[in-house]
């Protein structure tokens, strides 16, 4: 840090970040999830997954606040908590994994992932079994883990919401909360683990604002537009994002 400079601190890289965050930022906005998508495979490639994974916990913790005032009402919290304990059990489990493989596995992991549950989507099929407290948590399992280990978990709980029988202001709202807590714990993971520096911190503040804008946009997208486009746009998103990281 003792040469950082201007000039090498703002770089082309820092730029692409930032641009590419205001998009995935107007894609959680919109969806309620994905605000890691395409910020977290990005940032992998300019500065590898732990210090990308980092990154993302602040911006999208910073940038989704919005969100979470907007949604709270709307979640139905007994079917939220349930996942949110899950999530806690299984993100300390991912990050270990983060920390210890190889980063070239960890970058393809995560194209995989998104890509299984497009598929998944793509195919029509819809969850449904029972929305209990054991479901619930498995699901918050699944993302806790994959989160932890990828930083793009938000794909297995857009698939279990998305398959719901609830409107659609509703399985966004419970996305959001989910969401938000996937990232406080992804965050702390990555705290603990020691992968934030000064200049990860730095970083991501300034990339910040830009995905703030992107969530704002979003939103008001959200209002605009026809409910009936929700499910295509995730599931477009997700498709383009998996086969992209993964053939990378």
């Amino acid at each position: 840090m003792d040469d950082l400079t201007i000039a090498n601190f703002f770089t082309v890289a820092l730029a692409t970040g930032f641009g590419v965050a205001m998009i995935n930022g107007l894609i959680h906005g919109y969806t309620g999830f994905g605000g890691a998508l395409l910020t977290v495979p990005v940032l992998t490639f300019l500065y590898g997954p732990v210090e990308a994974i980092g990154m993302v916990g602040i911006i999208s913790l910073i940038g989704a606040t919005q969100l979470v005032r907007e949604t709270a009402g709307q979640a139905q919290w007994r079917g939220v908590i349930p996942v949110c304990i899950g999530i806690a059990l299984l993100t300390p489990v991912g990050s270990w994994l983060l920390f210890n493989i190889d980063a070239d596995l960890v970058r393809r992991s995560m194209g995989g992932f998104i890509l299984v549950f497009a598929l998944i989507l793509l195919s029509g099929w819809t969850y449904r079994g029972p929305r209990g407290v054991l479901p619930s948590a498995l699901v918050g399992s699944v993302a806790g883990g994959i989160n932890g280990l990828t930083g793009v978990g938000g794909p297995p709980l857009a698939l279990y919401y998305l398959s719901s029988p609830q409107p659609v202001d509703v399985q966004r709202a419970n996305i959001v909360i989910c969401i938000i807590f996937l990232t406080i714990m992804m965050l702390t993971a990555i705290a603990v683990g020691g992968g934030y520096t000064k200049l990860v911190i730095m970083r991501a503040l300034v990339i910040t604002p830009a995905y703030i804008f992107g969530v704002w946009s979003g939103t008001r997208l959200f209002a605009l537009a026809p409910k009936s486009w929700f499910k295509k746009v995730a599931l477009i998103i997700l498709m383009i994002t998996g086969l992209t990281v993964s053939l990378a």
